[in-house]
């Protein structure tokens, strides 16, 4: 029996028009599923409205939970579409704020951004990025403080755009590399902060950064300068163009 609820069926539907999603494997908080001969997918169960779990059983058992465990349930949580109107779903995340790391809070990080105290909300975010406990980029942060929009986040943000800054002009040097993605340049990391200073800051100039990339050699990179910006330009028109055609509207 296929344990998909009808709202994660109807979700699948749309995003595999024609296929049959069959489980292989599910977890507390999330289905791992395949489609034909291919697999490897997952959905959390948090996806259907229905699912829920209440504060009082992650206070009990959240000392008990091993990383893994932590970052799977976060992971699938943060990802619901609605969040509770209780003081449910905040008093969750002040849970996971007050007993995490930078690995387990950068998976959730958009969760952040529902907090209903948005003054806890940014000090957090600000905090993390002036003590980092890990060796990963902190793009989430960036954005999350950019949905934030809040400008005490500029100071904390902006000596990690100096660094990237700094670093992505090596372009002049070695010229584009031809994994722009894993590289020795970090144009991803790199407007990922200036669109977030674009947000939290408005400072013109850092809209200009990202726009002299709109003309890049490589489309990945006018991809991501696009994303920065928010705005569909030629190159997000064209993929969003062959998405379209490949997998059907949305």
């Amino acid at each position: 029996m296929n344990p998909l609820s009808p709202r994660l069926r109807e979700i699948l539907e749309a995003w595999h028009p024609g296929g049959e999603p069959i489980v292989e494997k599910q977890t507390e908080w999330m289905y791992h599923y395949k489609l034909g001969a291919k697999s490897g997918y997952k959905i959390s169960k948090f996806w259907d409205e229905d699912f829920r779990v209440d504060v009082a059983t992650i206070r009990l058992r959240w000392e008990q939970m091993k990383q893994d465990e932590r970052l799977e349930f976060c992971f699938c949580w943060s990802s619901k579409h609605t969040w509770s109107a209780s003081a449910n779903d905040a008093e969750i995340l002040e849970i996971v704020m007050r007993d995490g790391n930078d690995r387990l809070w950068t998976s959730c990080t958009f969760a952040f951004t529902r907090h209903p105290d948005r003054d806890r909300a940014v000090s957090f975010l600000v905090d993390r990025l002036k003590n980092l406990d890990s060796d990963d980029k902190p793009l989430n942060y960036f954005q999350a403080l950019g949905i934030l929009k809040d400008r005490r986040a500029a100071a904390a943000i902006r000596p990690y755009y100096e660094k990237y800054r700094a670093a992505v002009q090596a372009e002049t040097v070695i010229g584009v590399p031809e994994d722009v993605a894993f590289g020795p340049i970090p144009y991803f990391p790199y407007l990922c902060a200036c669109g977030a200073l674009v947000q939290v800051d408005g400072a013109p100039e850092y809209a200009e950064e990202i726009r002299k990339y709109f003309e890049h050699s490589n489309e990945q990179v006018r991809w991501w300068a696009e994303h920065a910006l928010c705005i569909e330009g030629p190159t997000t028109a064209k993929r969003n163009a062959e998405h379209r055609q490949k997998h059907g509207p949305e």
